[in-house]
């Protein structure tokens, strides 16, 4: 079995510079830390940094949970 190592890449909001892990043995973080309400990436784009996801996830509540968070 072959391990993939982890890629650097661009956040396709803001272009911050963060390390992808999937492919690895274990999941990456996003899966890991955002899983049960991570957001698909628009048509064409690619993974977000941990920040913008975060950001994607809290617009994508309806609103009443929104107040909570």
């Amino acid at each position: 079995m072959s391990l993939v190592t982890s890629s650097h890449k661009r956040c396709s909001d803001c272009g911050a510079a963060f390390e992808c892990g999937m492919g690895q043995d274990q999941p990456c973080w996003c899966s890991r830390d955002f899983a049960p309400v991570m957001p698909l990436p628009d048509p064409g784009a690619d993974c977000y940094c941990a920040d913008c996801l975060a950001k994607r996830i809290v617009r994508s509540q309806p609103e009443k949970l929104k107040t909570r968070l």
